[in-house]
């Protein structure tokens, strides 16, 4: 009886961490492409969810990578914007 407890939690904690590796791989990359990545390599996919959903970036992280972005290509405009 407690063995079925321990995995109907490890399940669930499985299928959470899958779907949370989902979004994350939405979040950064091309929608077509992740789609054509789970039908013709899904058990690579899969894994790659799962790792992604356990060990991946908060949406803080990818905010605030975001944010640094946008501030260095604004840096690079006004440098090309200085030199003409």
């Amino acid at each position: 009886m407690e063995t079925g407890y321990i995995l109907l939690g490890l399940l669930v904690l499985t299928i959470y961490w899958s779907f949370r590796g989902l979004i994350g791989l939405f979040q950064r990359h091309n929608p077509i492409v992740i789609i054509l990545y789970l039908i013709f390599l899904f058990p690579i996919a899969y894994i790659h969810m799962l790792f992604l959903g356990i060990f991946g970036s908060s949406k803080k992280t990818i905010v605030l990578n975001k944010a640094k972005e946008k501030a260095e290509f604004e840096k690079l405009v006004e440098n090309e914007k200085t030199k003409l």
